[in-house]
């Protein structure tokens, strides 16, 4: 029978100590229940209080977990005064509303024995049947007096993922008392330093369990994990000092279940300070790009989504942040969430910035970069666990060919440069720095310059009102390592030059000479210094810079050549200089999704010599990738092929490319964010969206890269 705890509460306080809840004119309720256990088959009693509107109201409620000592039973935690001082709080408005849950152990409680019928196992039964019975929120905590305390670190130290703070009050901790995988004094020594577990240990001075505790004590110090360690003066073992304590315990249950502290607040992202930032992500070979919004939302307030994987420890996170996560969700051991997202093309988890690795892709939200939209992003907040800053992001977004040329040309004159630039322009031009290989030079005559080195329909050339294109996607490197940027001889590449020049627009891998061509570019922004070299592979001769004048056709500027000599060494001296290298490189035109082994074999070779980053941009249609183990002990992202952004190419292959945006993040790569893209009108680049998108990551991902 459900009895309200206001009638108990008037046989020991004074008359009208509780004031009605503010909406709610109800009072607590306290019952004894009892129900069939899954795991040894018996009867398991128990006490339960809900609090104030459970009944009325389609809210849900932390559960708190109060255990009880040896020689006690379930009506230990109500005799101490608890639920009277957490009713009262809750009428005052000044502590969180909660379900407590306090079990009654048995015999069970005192067994040191484990297995399959052990009084852990039948807690973690218990508590799933009360999930199920009653409106709980998914947020749990579990604390427990002198034996109970024992079982409360033990559960917190093994299922660290279900709770969100543990409390041992004189909890009893001995070394010998039982075996080492099962002794919390043991399991400690596992415990994650950066735990989002609140810990609490009390005991008297002149308490008998003092010796254990204060081990407990100085092994978390050691490890440097924080808690919160009280002695009081007067106390001893004894309901007597437990119950003088009662408020303290509150405290402590009702300050881990409220968001709402100083430490977990929503970021207000105009500060310019570090925070505690979540993304979604996916194996990088999954089939999703972008969540929405609604879903985002709809998953934190504890609805069901099937695609969510979390790893234990993020479970418990995003918990303690007060964010509601369904019981059917998926979770995991944080070792293995790697291996399940890898192997489900169609899930994501929800990871902590600092926990990115590269294979590992982030995700968008409503088809945005979310570092574009943190104003309004739930999962970015100040934070003990600060792991993020922007002023420590950099983000490079890399494309592939582009030629402004031949059937491209009437088409932009056709559309315009605003709608050929408005495909992508909100893409490119929030990242940091965005890069165009451009294969054509600026003609004055284009496009009646006439037949050029490379021959009829073969020479590109660039009108020099189409150059305003760079400016309206706001353009800052263009990679000039194009075989076509000679066609019309050498002074238009000059022209062409002097014109990115007065533009602000930087240059990699082409010059007015061969030094020039060759010269890296150094980026330094927000913490991070990258290095960029830029060369073409496969000529034609007169593409390529060159300081002899005995050669065919002389001195001249143009694109620095992938000589193996100068490359492996530059690549060797810019790695000991930077934090990051990059190079991009002007390959062998395959027009194949897939790589020969020539080209593996040198991009691999590349990556060994010192780059970190080895992406190919002159392949007309979009190419496959990999995560490259080098001999020196890093992990190389090797892109083989982009595809081309403005190219007049026809065919479903030639019309589809990638956009690589890498996150740098304090002088690492920790992730690579894909854009989809397909060109409309030869002329217009843009995103993918709906079963186009499905079906070209598909055949990237699943019948080409095999991930």
């Amino acid at each position: 029978m459900r009895v309200p705890l206001s009638l108990i509460a008037l046989l020991l306080l004074s008359p009208g100590i509780f004031a009605q809840s503010e909406g709610c004119n109800g009072v607590g309720s306290v019952s004894h229940e009892t129900y069939i256990s899954g795991v040894n088959g018996g009867d398991i009693r128990f006490q339960i209080y809900l609090p104030p509107c459970h009944d009325s109201s389609e809210a849900t409620y932390p559960l708190l977990i109060l255990l009880h000592g040896s020689n006690a039973d379930d009506r230990q935690w109500a005799r101490l005064g608890f639920l009277y001082a957490l009713e009262e709080a809750i009428q005052n408005g000044t502590a969180t509303p909660m379900i407590v849950l306090m079990p009654y152990g048995d015999a069970a409680a005192n067994d040191n024995h484990f297995g399959p019928a052990s009084y852990d196992h039948q807690l973690l039964d218990l508590i799933t049947q009360v999930s199920r019975r009653y409106r709980t929120s998914g947020m749990q905590a579990i604390g427990g007096i002198s034996r109970g305390g024992f079982w409360a670190y033990h559960m917190g130290f093994r299922y660290p993922h279900q709770f969100v703070a543990l409390g041992g009050h004189s909890p009893f901790f001995d070394s010998d008392h039982v075996a080492p995988e099962y002794n919390p004094l043991n399991l400690v020594e596992s415990l994650d330093p950066g735990t989002h577990l609140r810990l609490w240990l009390d005991r008297g001075a002149q308490d008998y369990a003092a010796t254990g505790v204060d081990s407990m004590h100085v092994k978390l110090q050691r490890r440097d994990v924080a808690h919160r360690f009280v002695v009081y003066p007067d106390g001893d073992h004894s309901e007597a000092t437990w119950s003088q304590n009662i408020a303290d315990y509150l405290a402590f249950y009702s300050d881990a279940f409220s968001p709402s502290t100083d430490s977990q607040q929503r970021a207000s992202p105009e500060l310019s300070d570090e925070f505690e930032f979540w993304l979604p992500a996916a194996g990088f070979g999954a089939l999703l790009l972008s969540i929405d919004s609604t879903d985002l939302a709809a998953l934190l307030a504890g609805e069901l989504d099937p695609r969510l994987i979390l790893s234990e420890s993020a479970l418990g996170r995003l918990r303690q942040h007060g964010f509601v996560i369904h019981q059917g969700t998926s979770i995991v051991p944080h070792d293995r969430l790697f291996f399940e997202l890898w192997r489900s093309k169609g899930s994501f988890t929800l990871l902590p910035f600092d926990e990115f690795r590269l294979r590992l892709r982030p995700l968008w939200l409503d088809d945005k970069p979310i570092v574009d939209q943190l104003a309004d992003y739930p999962l970015l907040f100040k934070s003990d666990f600060a792991n993020f800053s922007r002023d420590k992001l950099t983000r490079i977004t890399l494309s592939g060919t582009t030629a402004l040329a031949r059937h491209t040309l009437p088409a932009i004159d056709a559309i315009g440069l605003e709608t050929a630039a408005s495909g992508i322009a909100d893409y490119v031009r929030s990242s940091d720095y965005f890069q165009i290989t451009n294969e054509a030079s600026i003609v004055a005559s284009c496009p009646d310059a006439g037949i050029g080195l490379a021959g009829k329909d073969l020479s590109l050339c660039m009108k020099i009102e189409h150059a305003r294109l760079f400016e309206l996607l706001d353009v800052d490197v263009v990679d000039l390592t194009g075989n076509h940027i000679n066609d019309f001889r050498f002074e238009p590449l000059q022209h062409t030059l002097d014109h990115f020049e007065r533009s602000g627009i930087a240059v990699v891998g082409g010059g007015r000479n061969l030094d020039e061509a060759r010269q890296p570019l150094i980026l330094e922004h927000n913490g991070s210094r990258i290095g960029w070299l830029a060369c073409n592979w496969i000529g034609p001769a007169f593409a390529l810079a060159s300081d002899n004048p005995d050669s065919s056709f002389g001195l001249r500027p143009g694109a620095a050549s992938c000589e193996s000599g100068w490359l492996r060494g530059a690549l060797a001296t810019l790695a000991s200089d930077v934090d990051l290298t990059l190079l991009t490189v002007q390959y062998r035109e395959y027009e194949k999704f897939e790589p020969e082994p020539s080209q593996t074999r040198d991009f691999r070779a590349y990556a060994e010599w010192g780059a970190d980053i080895v992406v190919g941009t002159a392949e007309h249609k979009p190419m496959t990738l990999e995560f490259y183990p080098t001999q020196r002990g890093d992990t190389a992202f090797i892109h083989y092929g982009l595809g081309n952004l403005y190219f007049d190419q026809l065919g479903w292959g030639f019309q589809r490319f990638f956009l690589d945006t890498l996150y740098i993040y304090d002088g690492a790569l920790i992730a690579v964010e894909l854009y989809p893209g397909i060109i409309e009108d030869r002329a217009r680049p843009r995103l993918l969206t709906g079963e186009d998108r499905f079906n070209f990551l598909h055949f990237m991902f699943i019948q080409r890269n095999k991930f």
